[in-house]
């Protein structure tokens, strides 16, 4: 099978309203959900606050609040904290956590079954809106997303 030399292992962690589309080696861990420790007074909305991971203080994201859209109500039976390797060289930001709505889904990726969906800009702290074959998802930028952090925590 000649095509799935090329596929990349992913994972598809579900949003209210769309997927992030993640390759399988910036995935750290999948974990139940527990509700952050609050950021602090000034923190923004999408910053829900950090969590304890392995012994670490991990900041938690809420990829939906990004572009300014107001924080999903709550979580459900079913959401989860995924937490994400750094993709910068900042040793105080190892990693990151996002909250999903539920369990992510693996899914092999082939560059021919990526396509851009049709639209405007794509949201804040995303890079390309895609169809994995024929899946709605979001290819997040994790570096500008890992920036904005780094400037909540220390402003």
């Amino acid at each position: 099978m000649p095509e799935q030399e090329d596929a990349i292992r992913s994972l598809l962690l579900p949003l209210e309203d769309d997927n992030l589309l993640l390759p399988g080696t910036v995935v750290a861990e999948v974990v139940g959900y527990v509700p952050p420790e609050p950021a602090g007074d000034g923190a923004p909305d999408w910053l829900l606050g950090s969590i304890d991971w392995r012994g670490q203080r991990v900041p938690c994201v809420a990829f939906e609040s990004l572009d300014g859209q107001s924080l999903p109500e709550g979580a459900g039976a079913r959401a989860r904290l995924v937490v994400l390797k750094a993709v910068g060289e900042d040793p105080t930001l190892p990693y990151i956590a996002v909250r999903t709505r539920s369990i992510p889904r693996l899914i092999n990726v082939e560059r021919e079954g990526l396509e851009i969906r049709d639209e405007e800009a794509p949201p804040q702290g995303i890079q390309q809106a895609v169809l994995a074959h024929g899946e709605p998802a979001l290819i997040p930028d994790l570096a500008a997303v890992e920036g904005w952090i780094r400037g909540a925590l220390h402003h």
